[in-house]
């Protein structure tokens, strides 16, 4: 009996596909409004071999360039190793409804089973030290060493902790991984006021998360207005007064001096002098690469490892994908770059030419009892003439704006309702 075929559906926030009648997504979390039916491009692309593939890092860009070698290739050995100790899981749901909460089997990508069927070994808490080229091997901190033929270098990217006295300290968490939510769980309970530094989009997920768990939120923003790359000033303006009425207070051009406390966190300490009390201080500062390894095995870099269009590093053999990786300069480090990029290096591992094409960079925020799309250029290029249009609803808290040049949509952004998402995606593609 041959299988059916499964209706499939694309989540358009964050590029994951997934069986159609889930409610939401079970990567990012927003509702199916924001599903697409999707097609699978046919892969007739079929080369079996006894070569090992070493996988390091088990993010978006591991597991899918996994699948992707195992689709071409059934015969061959696939093996990924992260640091971390559980399988891989959806990272953007970290900072969407799991504080509180112990959910870590509902945001695993897979269960256990779906890799012993795809025949692709989880190696946990190990990390690698060493990539040696000549010999093709990794060693990892516990000693051992693994052989590869490909290596396909997915390890992500860290937060970035700007140098603030204080920052070591128990209770200042900065949310990557799995581990930093479990610690900010333990310290809920015993917390009142929270201080989140750092305005973006994470750092906005996070501090709804916290208020929603009862703690009194300052969010402090470096910055003279939020997300000012992707909004232009009103939108910005409309946001805000959004999160003010929620109870949530925002401080702009916020410079933190010192997170202060002998035994515990007491308070944040601004630059002008004004000390904030906290006993919970979450950074969301944006993302460093971690291109150290690759670098020392020979391989170039930039903000992350360079790679051509095939995902290949300046080093033969070596694969780069996801948030350490970058190609023609940009490097988003968004989930759908990510799965994109690991698709392409796990096809070109496994002997295929294909070219990854850039991910269309859109900013998307669920949180605060409303929902926010931005994409494209909103108005930010002197040299060109703009075109706006805008609509607003207060009473609905409904805004949205779009910027043409040359008569061409260059950028939109939605706030309350971004149900028009998929059109605007297709207009500016």
């Amino acid at each position: 009996m041959g299988e059916g075929k499964k209706n499939m559906v694309k989540c358009l926030v964050c590029g994951a596909v997934f069986e159609a009648g889930n409610e939401v997504c079970p990567v990012c979390g927003v509702g199916s409004e924001n599903f697409v039916p999707y097609e699978e491009e046919e892969n007739n692309f079929h080369k079996n071999t006894e070569e090992l593939y070493l996988i390091l890092g088990n993010g978006a860009a591991g597991v899918s360039a996994a699948e992707a070698i195992r689709e071409r290739n059934s015969t061959c050995s696939i093996v990924m190793v992260t640091k971390e100790d559980c399988l891989p899981y959806s990272r953007p749901m970290l900072t969407k409804a799991v504080m509180g909460k112990d959910e870590r089997e509902e945001l695993l990508l897979h269960d256990p089973a779906w890799y012993e069927e795809k025949g692709i070994l989880n190696l946990t808490g190990k990390q690698a030290e060493k990539i040696d080229t000549k010999e093709k091997e990794v060693t990892f901190d516990d000693g051992i060493r693994l052989k590869y033929d490909k290596c396909i270098y997915a390890l992500g990217s860290e937060c970035f902790i700007p140098p603030i006295p204080g920052s070591e300290k128990n209770e200042v968490v900065a949310i990557r991984r799995l581990s930093d939510i479990e610690k900010l769980n333990s310290l809920l309970s015993e917390s009142k006021q929270a201080v989140v530094i750092g305005g973006g989009v994470l750092g906005l997920e996070a501090a709804w998360e916290l208020k929603r768990t009862g703690l009194f939120v300052t969010v402090l923003e470096h910055g003279d207005q939020l997300m000012k790359r992707q909004l232009d000033q009103e939108s910005g303006e409309f946001l805000k007064s959004i999160i003010l009425e929620k109870g949530i207070d925002v401080k702009f051009q916020a410079v933190t001096r010192e997170i202060e406390g002998e035994e515990k966190v007491t308070g944040v300490r601004l630059e002008d002098g004004t000390v904030l009390p906290a006993d919970l201080v979450v950074i969301s500062a944006g993302v460093r690469a971690n291109v150290s390894l690759a670098e020392d095995a020979g391989a170039k870099s930039g903000r992350a490892v360079i790679v051509n269009e095939h995902m290949e590093t300046t080093v033969p053999g070596i694969y780069a994908c996801g948030d350490c990786a970058e190609y023609e300069g940009i490097n988003y480090a968004i989930w759908p770059q990510a799965v994109e990029m690991g698709k392409a290096a796990g096809a070109n591992a496994a002997g295929e030419k294909i070219s990854y094409k850039t991910v269309t960079a859109a900013l998307t925020f669920n949180g605060m009892d409303t929902s926010l799309f931005a994409v494209g250029d909103p108005g930010k290029d002197p040299g060109r003439t703009y075109e706006v249009r805008r609509e607003e609803d207060v009473e609905k808290k409904i805004y949205k704006v779009y910027y043409y040049a040359e008569g061409k949509l260059t950028g939109a952004i939605l706030i309350g309702d971004t149900s028009d998402m998929g059109r605007i995606l297709e207009e500016i593609e």
